[in-house]
C-alpha cells in the first residue's frame, strides 16, 4: 500500500520491513537516523519503549503515551525544523526523531465510518491493553465511552490503564471483566496480538463471551 501510494505521486521512495528486538531498538533508530531514512513505522512491542527514544514528542503521541510514527527532520538555517524530505543534501545536517501517534485517530474514524459505530455512550468490549489497546482505550475513555470492559492476558497491565482512565477520565465506567453473561454490547475491539498470523486462536474465551453478543467486531 505504502509503495503504490508513492509511486501514484512519483516519489523515489521505498517503504521496506524490518524485524527488529525490543533491546536493538534504539540502535536501529539511531541507524535509521543516521542513514537518512525519511521516518518509519513501529508495531507491536515498540510503541511505548519508542516514547522513551524520540527527541520530540508531538502532541498525540504525549496524549497517549505511544508512537507509532516517527518523523526525522533537519534544521534549517532559520531554526525552523523541517521533514528531512525537503533537504536535498541531508549529509551532514542536525537530525532529529520526531514522535507521533496515528492510531488513536485512526481506530476512532474506522470504527465511525467503517463499522457505523458512535463511541459516545456505547458498550465496547476492548482486548489487549498493551500499546495499541492502552491507546484505544484512552482514546474511546476521551470520546466518553458508556462503559468499557478491559481484558488483557496480564491483568495488572489492565488494572494500570484502568487507573489511568479514571484519573483522566473519571466520567467513563471500566469494567476489568467480561460482560456477564446476559449482556449484550456494541463492539468489539481486537487490539491483541492474535489475529497477526492466520494460525492465531481467537482472542476471545468463548466460555465468557460470544460474537453472537456483540453488535460490531473490529480488530
Amino acid at each position: 500500500m505504502q509503495n503504490a501510494g508513492m509511486t501514484a505521486l512519483g516519489l523515489n521512495w521505498r517503504y521496506l520491513a524490518f524485524e527488529v528486538h525490543p533491546d536493538n531498538l534504539r540502535a536501529a533508530l539511531e541507524g535509521a537516523r543516521s542513514m537518512g531514512f525519511l521516518g518509519l513505522n513501529l508495531t507491536v512491542p515498540h510503541k511505548l519503549l519508542a516514547t522513551q527514544m524520540m527527541d520530540v514528542l508531538d502532541e498525540t503521541a504525549r496524549a497517549w503515551g505511544a508512537v507509532n510514527t516517527v518523523r526525522f527532520e533537519a534544521q534549517k538555517d532559520s531554526g525552523a525544523w523541517r521533514p528531512l524530505g525537503e533537504f536535498t543534501e541531508p549529509g551532514g545536517l542536525k537530525i532529529r526523531a520526531h514522535g507521533f501517534n496515528t492510531d488513536a485517530d485512526a481506530m476512532s474514524r474506522s470504527v465511525r465510518e467503517d463499522l457505523r459505530v458512535d463511541p459516545t455512550g456505547a458498550r465496547v468490549l476492548l482486548l489487549g491493553a498493551g500499546g495499541a489497546g492502552r491507546t484505544a482505550a484512552l482514546k474511546l475513555a476521551s470520546e466518553n465511552v458508556g462503559l468499557l470492559y478491559l481484558i488483557n492476558r496480564t491483568a495488572s497491565r489492565a488494572a494500570a490503564v484502568a487507573d489511568e482512565i479514571r484519573r483522566r477520565f473519571p466520567q467513563v465506567r471500566i469494567v476489568l471483566n467480561y460482560p456477564g453473561p446476559h449482556e449484550t454490547v456494541d463492539l468489539v475491539l481486537n487490539a491483541t496480538s492474535l489475529g497477526l498470523q492466520a494460525a492465531d486462536p481467537s482472542p476471545l474465551d468463548a466460555g465468557a463471551f460470544t460474537l453472537s453478543r456483540a453488535g460490531r467486531s473490529s480488530t
